[in-house]
């Protein structure tokens, strides 16, 4: 992982000591060092916009921004506020700006940023769901070399994307995203060229101890390379 000029994953819930369930039997909170972990391993970013991500509450999810912080991970998808979450975390490498959006499609609900409140970036359900990513995709790629875009969405255990995955993907590429990466079905599905872009429906899970099957023990790494902004 550390051999790639930027390392991108889903952080699947909160990585603290504090906080109270607030979640179903499915509750995570991961321990406080993962950060660090996630440093020396070699990721540069996280997605914290997925749907445990609020597990044991508001408390505990900004520890877990603080805590990123520390350990020298950047985070998308969350923030201080709505205005925010909407800005694309940069890294620049080699003189090129590359922004990262992230948005849970999934929720939860009680988690969504507002004007003055913490949270992650939770999509509205139907069209304006649609209007909300492309509004906010369309601002951040005007600020970035290049943009990749994340969502946590689609329906778990399914091995292929459904309709409104396609919709929400498309729209990001078609408003300026090249990159989109799925996440939430905890198993693989297809990877596309779309409009000069690439989309990953879903990799699957990377380190996620479910193992009552073999595809949900299986994911995928994918590699963009780019020269200039081309891929």
């Amino acid at each position: 992982l550390k051999s790639a000029d930027i390392t991108f994953g889903n952080m699947e819930g909160p990585a603290s000591d504090v906080g109270e369930n607030v979640g179903s039997a499915y509750s995570f909170r991961m321990d406080p060092q993962v950060p660090e972990a996630f440093a020396s391993a070699g990721f540069d970013i996280v997605s914290l916009a997925n749907n445990h991500m609020g597990d044991w509450g508001r408390v505990a999810f900004e520890d877990t921004m603080r805590r990123l912080r520390r350990a020298g991970v950047a985070y998308a998808g969350a923030g201080w506020n709505s205005a925010e979450i909407l800005k694309p975390t940069v890294e620049e490498r080699n003189g090129t700006r590359v922004g990262y959006l992230a948005f849970s499609d999934v929720g939860p609900g009680f988690l969504r940023a507002g004007e003055a409140l913490s949270g992650v970036a939770v999509v509205p359900a139907g069209n304006q769901g649609l209007s909300y990513v492309e509004k906010g995709v369309l601002q951040a790629s005007r600020d970035v070399d290049i943009l990749v875009v994340s969502f946590h969405f689609g329906e778990e255990y399914e091995n292929a994307p459904n309709a409104r995955q396609k919709a929400l993907s498309r729209i990001a590429i078609d408003a300026g995203a090249r990159v989109v990466i799925g996440h939430h079905p905890h198993v693989v599905q297809s990877v596309e060229e779309y409009g000069g872009g690439v989309i990953a429906y879903s990799l699957g899970n990377f380190v996620f101890d479910q193992n009552f099957s073999p595809e949900t023990m299986e994911g995928l790494m994918l590699k963009v390379e780019f020269q200039g902004k081309d891929i």
